[in-house]
């Protein structure tokens, strides 16, 4: 039995944020990437403080130039246009409230409305949720992560959207 995703319209995307506690954290970045290779990468100004992790892991890497969340929204608009694709994350829950945070509210943003957690997939088909972070998961996709930047939402989307693919076109021949 073939297995194929719902629909083609989805755009993989991560985001780097100052806290995982949104009463306190800050949108860092957005990483966007189509089904079809086109990319977004922003880096937003921010004015808070950041976890102490977050200065070490992520800030280091920010060496972009900052754009505001009205530039940000009206250039995540333009970028997705009006077909309203679904959004991928691999974990969503904390990429979905800073992006709903971004636009002001989960019916203010360009996306449909329900996000799609990668994770979830994994688990659904007798995978761990957690195979993003195991060598072995990536052996069995025959995927070198080692290319990509960690902690970086556009290579965070870039990898996830490579695993996507690769876990649907190799679903049946890896036993599940």
């Amino acid at each position: 039995m073939e297995i194929s995703p719902y629909s083609k319209n989805i755009i993989f995307y991560d985001t780097e944020f100052t806290d995982l506690n949104p009463r306190v954290g800050e949108l860092l970045s957005v990483g966007l990437v189509k089904n079809t290779g086109e990319e977004l990468y922003l880096e937003l100004e921010h004015t808070g403080p950041a976890h102490p992790w977050v200065q070490q892991k992520v800030l280091p890497h920010l060496t972009g130039e900052k754009t505001t969340r009205t530039e940000a929204r009206r250039l995540i608009r333009e970028f997705i246009g009006d077909e309203k694709p679904y959004l991928v994350s691999y974990v969503n829950q904390f990429d979905a409230i800073y992006w709903y945070e971004l636009f002001g509210s989960a019916q203010e943003h360009p996306a449909y409305w329900i996000p799609i957690d990668f994770a979830s997939i994994l688990f659904g088909c007798g995978y761990s949720p957690n195979s993003l972070g195991k060598h072995s998961f990536f052996q069995e996709l025959e995927l070198d992560k080692t290319s990509y930047r960690e902690h970086n939402a556009l290579d965070d989307a870039r990898l996830l959207r490579e695993v996507y693919r690769r876990f649907y076109e190799r679903l049946d021949r890896i036993g599940k």
